[in-house]
């Protein structure tokens, strides 16, 4: 079997299904939960999962410790939302700068500006994530959630 893995044709084991990232990706592979410090919701779902070293965000709201949405205008809600986000990045060992693409559900699409503003504070560098923006009925009263794809660099990287 061959795959071309970052301009070079390399040949793998027949147990190798799938690709990441530029290194093979066996079916004996784990995906782990994310640890972190956010509120359990007592709903079924991780806040982070990591497989190999890709990072899978779950949609992340302004929820504070206590597990409440916390209330305000969508900047207030977009900053807590980002450092939400920012935690379970973090926690996986890995930095926003490694985020390859973000997915923006936003109750009232007129919020757009006002989440791009305080959004893109927190991804300054280039090449930001590439990034959709839906409108969408939130739980809990959120204005905004935010899920994400990144990826865990290598140690001291």
């Amino acid at each position: 079997m061959h795959w071309l893995v970052s301009s070079q044709c390399i040949s793998l084991p027949k147990t190798t299904t799938r690709l990441k990232l530029g290194r093979a990706v066996t079916p004996a592979m784990k995906h782990r939960a994310v640890k972190t410090d956010l509120p359990s919701l007592g709903l079924p779902f991780s806040w982070g999962v990591w497989y190999g070293n890709l990072l899978f965000v779950a949609g992340q709201g302004p929820i504070g410790q206590d597990g409440k949405v916390k209330e305000g205008d969508i900047a207030f809600q977009t900053k807590a939302t980002m450092e939400n986000f920012r935690k379970v990045v973090e926690a996986a060992g890995s930095r926003l700068d490694c985020v390859l693409s973000t997915t923006v559900y936003l109750k009232d699409l007129s919020d757009f500006d006002g989440m791009n503003r305080v959004y893109a504070e927190y991804f300054r560098k280039e090449p930001r994530p590439a990034r959709a923006t839906v409108r969408a009925d939130l739980l809990f009263g959120m204005r905004i959630e935010i899920q994400g794809i990144g990826y865990v660099p290598p140690r001291g990287k």
